[in-house]
């Protein structure tokens, strides 16, 4: 009977462990990662909340249409977000967000050009 029950636990651990969680695919239960954002394989910076996202790609052409907006703007000095890029997979958009993230990475590129200019010059 302990060999059974053993047997079966092994069975299952492994089962378990051998399954990639979500990885590819979207998962309701991990993916969506706030009340604004599904998580994905697309790269973007959120200029207002100044933190790394990994979206769908329809978050990410929403941002990018927002900042085509932006740069037509001209009472704004920042952009609201910055798309980054698309990956193969969640899982290495999520390793780039975190090599970002680690390395300290700036956020200039949430400044308007016109802006930038002005505050290299003396």
């Amino acid at each position: 009977m302990k060999l059974i029950t053993l047997l079966a636990l092994f069975m299952f651990s492994f089962a378990s462990f051998s399954e990639e969680k979500g990885v590819a695919g979207f998962d309701p239960k991990t993916d969506i990662i706030a009340d604004n954002y599904d998580a994905g394989p697309f790269l973007m910076y959120d200029c207002k909340e100044k933190h790394w996202v990994c979206v769908m790609e329809e978050f990410y052409k929403d941002c990018e249409d927002k900042r085509k907006r932006e740069i037509a703007s001209v009472n704004e000095t920042k952009h609201s977000c910055a798309p980054i890029g698309s990956f193969p997979t969640k899982k290495s958009c999520f390793q780039r967000q975190l090599f970002l993230t680690t390395h300290n990475h700036g956020d200039r590129f949430c400044i308007k050009d016109e802006w930038k200019s002005k505050a290299e010059d003396p």
